[in-house]
């Protein structure tokens, strides 16, 4: 019994196969044409769009790393800066550097309301201060630390460290003023912006004014004709008609 149901199972699966090859036989090779024009195609824009994605996130990957490597370069400079200058110079130092970037970017310097904005002197002379401050530093710190000092000793350390003083004080000073540069563009792009502003707003104040003053003319030129009388006026005619009937009504039962 189980035997013969096992070869039934084995006809029907043989009798499956052999009709499934004929459905396939018996489809016209246009069809399969289609169909494989149609993975082809498929196909193509699957792998066009894996290249694309693949592509995309090299770039993503390259930007990264590129971002990474700036960062990385920036924050040793930084940290020489400081080493070379102290931290107060140092930041002085990029405080104005990033004053430069700022009115070189701003809107005020593109439209040319600032004129020459070509800060390489102001630059290398708050180098220069900051160098020959440092400088002066190191050699006062090597005559410090000498054994038994002399008078001439302390008189030339106490020049040297006021030279220095005044030498940070210039350098300072100068980028005190870019940063106050980059403070004026700001203000420049603020404004030009708010004139901007002010224009909009007065072009539509006067195409409304223009559209108001249209509207009402052509309220004022078409007049009230009778017949617009509106429902709501008959209606309350009608109310006072009944009432007043009611109230003949009334008088004549009295």
């Amino acid at each position: 019994m189980a035997r013969g149901k096992e070869s039934n199972g084995g006809c029907l699966g043989v009798f499956g196969v052999v009709l499934f090859l004929a459905l396939l036989a018996a489809i016209p090779w246009q069809v399969w044409a289609a169909l494989a024009g149609i993975a082809a195609v498929a196909g193509a824009i699957w792998l066009a769009g894996a290249v694309r994605r693949t592509v995309i996130a090299r770039r993503q990957e390259k930007a990264a790393e590129a971002e990474c490597a700036a960062r990385a370069q920036a924050d040793e400079l930084c940290r020489h800066r400081i080493q070379q200058y102290g931290e107060i110079n140092a930041t002085w130092l990029e405080r104005a550097l990033a004053a430069v970037q700022q009115v070189a970017a701003s809107e005020a310097a593109r439209a040319g309301w600032l004129g020459d904005v070509d800060f390489s002197a102001d630059l290398a002379a708050i180098t220069a201060g900051f160098d020959r401050s440092a400088a002066l530093r190191a050699r006062a710190a090597d005559l410090q630390r000498l054994d038994s000092p002399r008078a001439d000793d302390r008189r030339l350390l106490a020049e040297a460290l006021a030279a220095a003083d005044r030498l940070d004080a210039s350098a300072r000073g100068r980028a005190e003023l870019v940063c106050r540069c980059a403070v004026e563009a700001g203000l420049i792009d603020r404004s030009l912006e708010q004139e901007r502003a002010d224009a909009r707003t007065a072009e539509e104040r006067t195409a409304l004014h223009r559209e108001l003053s249209a509207m009402l003319y052509g309220i004022e030129a078409v007049p009230e004709s009778a017949d617009s009388v509106s429902a709501a006026d008959r209606v309350m005619a009608r109310v006072a008609g009944y009432r007043e009937l009611k109230q003949q009504i009334a008088r004549i039962r009295e």
